[in-house]
């Protein structure tokens, strides 16, 4: 005798609507923490007179569920779908399938208790779901209850045992056609990734700032590697702002922008009073002019009295 049988000899409709009965979601291959989920259901359920579903995604999840204490199990591809068709009361999931509740709470309008460490329990007058949920990272728990028309829960069921399954027990399996959901992503294959063609000067670590010193586009040119070389961001100063040879967000100076690398390499520039003010937060200047009386050499940890055109491409040979 199944229970399809004893319904019929207590006079009882199977077809009748199960919206009053507790739901349990589970994934295709549910681990026995996740089938003791049922065994919570199962009896909760039987303190209300009503049966446990439960929606599972293969049919051997779906026996091991009616042999953990499931009335009814239904396979299908899309869980979330499928109860939001069925308008269930209660629905309990395994504290892993969070975002699948919250999706499935916001269809259902439904209140959803998440993270519930603990027995639940239904209040029988009002049917408010009552569950336990930490806070603080456990040191105290709340004490929540839903009593919207659906009530729902996502259960932590690690440390809980897998229950005592019945082979014997029999239920009512049912198949849905409801297509798998579509994936939320899309493979648009490989790309070619371009690294951004400037960082903001103020999260440089190493910068190489040129400016008239450098005389022409080949000084900058040769600037312009040893940045690449380093590793660095190229800037300037004002007056290479002047031969449009960098912007407003790569010059650097009090009316431009104020740096603090752990490396600033000054070429060509000669370090007036809104250059060098600029700079005061750097770890470590170096300084390449062919004036030995710049005043940027007297704020320089390292400073080199060359033409930068004549000294840069040992330099450069020399770092390779």
């Amino acid at each position: 005798m199944d229970i399809a049988d004893l319904s019929a000899l207590l006079g009882e409709d199977l077809g009748a609507a199960n919206t009053a009965d507790v739901w349990v979601a589970l994934p295709a291959a549910p681990s026995g923490g996740e089938l003791a989920l049922v065994g919570e259901a199962r009896r909760l359920a039987d303190g209300l007179g009503c049966y446990v579903h439960a929606v599972v995604g293969d049919e051997a999840a779906a026996q091991a569920a009616i042999a953990s204490g499931a009335d009814r199990a239904h396979v299908t591809a899309d869980s979330a779908a499928f109860l939001a068709g069925q308008q269930p009361e209660f629905v309990l999931l395994p504290a892993t399938h969070d975002a699948l509740a919250a999706g499935l709470a916001q269809r259902l309008q439904a209140g959803l208790i998440t993270d519930v460490r603990g027995s639940l329990a239904i209040e029988p007058d009002t049917r408010a779901l009552l569950a336990p949920r930490p806070v603080y990272s456990g040191e105290y728990y709340l004490d929540l209850a839903v009593t919207s028309a659906v009530k729902m829960a996502t259960v932590d069921t690690r440390g809980w045992s897998a229950p005592a399954a019945d082979a014997s027990r029999s239920g009512e399996v049912t198949l849905s056609e409801l297509p798998a959901p579509a994936e939320r992503w899309q493979d648009l294959g490989a790309c070619d990734y371009q690294p951004p063609a400037w960082r903001p000067l103020s999260k440089a670590r190493i910068i190489v700032a040129a400016g008239r010193g450098v005389h022409d586009a080949d000084g900058l040119a040769l600037a312009a590697q040893l940045a690449q070389t380093l590793g660095a961001e190229l800037a300037g100063d004002r007056s290479a702002r002047d031969s449009d040879w960098v912007d407003e967000a790569h010059e650097v100076g009090v009316t431009g922008q104020e740096v603090a690398p752990e490396l600033y390499v000054a070429v060509g520039i000669r370090g007036d009073t809104i250059h060098n003010a600029a700079i005061t937060g750097a770890r470590k200047v170096i300084a390449i002019h062919s004036d030995a009386a710049a005043p940027i050499f007297k704020i320089a940890d390292v400073g080199v009295a060359a033409e930068p055109k004549e000294l840069l491409p040992k330099l450069l040979a020399a770092l390779k």
